[in-house]
């Protein structure tokens, strides 16, 4: 029998999250895949996985354009990172080549003026903005009420975040904000208190659906520091049901309003429990780095990074929208992290033989090997090991983190320990 992608040939740019699940859903159903990157094959299970492994830059497009027409290559795409995603747009669109999203599209989700101007069409609930735009001119300084968030208009990884709680905070960083932000514009919108989740939708043939809503739980690197790095993120969501009655259906307008026929969105948001009430305030066009179809295949048999191979490579997709359950079945999925406090790691203490001892444990990632030099910042690099774990339940969950806190251990150069890691106890709902 003939399988779909026969005779076709996919271009994954990168090594990053989510490259090497395209690589082997395309190569299993016959498509010859090549991966570009600078990275060496060792370096990069993409790589190892694929068909054809090239040493080409992401950034470097005349090259990528000869690669793609010297293979034939009939579709391009990149795992969650922005950077490589916008690459795959600009040579999909010089090349004549279908690709999911435009760059209209892109720019009405990731640039935050334009979202928040998105959701206020659709009734999603927001922020209050204050001021889009360059360097805040004078008027605008005497109708802020504080705090407020500082942000970028096109940053990511929290880059340029700031909360301020009094104008003199707001005008010093203002111009670090600025300086993140490729188009030189921020916004300054509403602190909105509450617990932050992220919500990822599939859109699969013009249908959306709703794959999944987590909790995150925050820790700070630096003692006072406002800005929090997520530790773990727990799904389904504690207040499920009372996003599914506030947001969700206007999400899901917003969702059909881009036009995008096969897609991935991502929404992060607050949530009030002593309000009852929600707030989103940014989004992405793909999947957020925390990548929930890792364990979202496993129990609802569905995979949304699939419909974007489908979309890329011309094959309508047989995605069964109405498999997405944002409950999981019952389970109870996590990526838990440890957050480094920064240094050069010493030494990492007892980490495969903890994951092979917890079967919940689905795959793990680690980004600063024995002898990296770790940052000691406030965006998400601090994120050092992940796990991505699969469940039952929360009480299973709450065992499973602590084995694996108390059997690993992660050291700097002088002997100390150099993480921080996720309170078991927090599961059930503590932030």
């Amino acid at each position: 029998m003939k399988k779909k992608f026969e005779g076709k040939t996919l271009l994954v740019l990168g090594s990053n999250v989510g490259s090497a699940d395209i690589v082997t859903y395309a190569k299993n159903n016959g498509a010859y895949t090549i991966v570009a990157d600078y990275y060496p094959v060792e370096q990069s299970i993409a790589k190892q996985v694929a068909d054809e492994a090239v040493a080409i830059s992401t950034a470097d497009v005349d090259a990528l354009l000869n690669l793609v027409e010297e293979r034939h290559v009939d579709g391009v795409l990149a795992g969650i990172s922005e950077f490589n995603l916008l690459k795959a747009l600009e040579l999909s669109e010089k090349k004549g080549l279908p690709f999911y999203f435009n760059a209209e599209m892109w720019d009405k989700i990731e640039n935050k003026g334009r979202f928040r101007s998105l959701c206020e069409k659709h009734r999603v609930p927001c922020p209050k903005t204050y001021y889009t735009g360059s360097k805040i001119p004078d008027y605008i300084w005497e109708t802020i009420q504080y705090p407020v968030m500082l942000k970028p208009v096109d940053a990511s990884s929290s880059r340029g975040v700031y909360r301020c709680f009094n104008e003199k905070e707001l005008r010093a960083f203002e111009g670090e904000a600025l300086q993140q932000s490729s188009s030189a514009r921020i916004i300054v919108e509403e602190s909105v208190i509450g617990d932050e989740f992220t919500a990822h939708y599939t859109i699969a043939n013009g249908r959306v659906s709703l794959a999944s809503v987590d909790d995150r739980y925050p820790v700070t690197v630096h003692e006072g520091d406002p800005t929090t790095i997520p530790v773990a993120r727990i799904y389904p969501f504690l207040f499920l049901d009372e996003y599914l009655k506030q947001v969700d259906p206007y999400m899901k307008e917003l969702c059909k309003d881009l036009g995008a026929r096969n897609a991935i969105l991502f929404v992060q948001g607050l949530y009030d429990n002593k309000t009852n009430s929600f707030c989103i305030f940014e989004a992405g066009l793909r999947s957020a780095g925390e990548a929930p179809y890792r364990f979202i295949k496993r129990i609802n048999e569905v995979n949304a990074m699939d419909v974007l191979v489908d979309h890329v490579l011309s094959v309508p997709s047989e995605f069964a929208s109405e498999k997405d359950d944002p409950r999981m079945k019952g389970k109870c999925c996590g990526i838990v992290s440890f957050v480094t406090k920064g240094g050069r790691v010493g030494e990492i203490i007892g980490l495969e033989e903890a994951v092979a001892n917890t079967p919940s444990v689905l795959e793990y990632e680690n980004r600063y090997p024995v002898g990296a030099d770790t940052p000691n910042g406030r965006t998400l690099r601090q994120l050092m090991i992940r796990f991505v774990m699969l469940c039952e339940n929360r009480e299973q969950m709450e065992r499973d983190i602590r084995y694996l806190n108390e059997h690993i251990s992660v050291l700097d150069t002088d002997g100390n320990d150099m993480v921080i890691k996720m309170d078991p106890l927090r599961v059930y709902g503590t932030k």
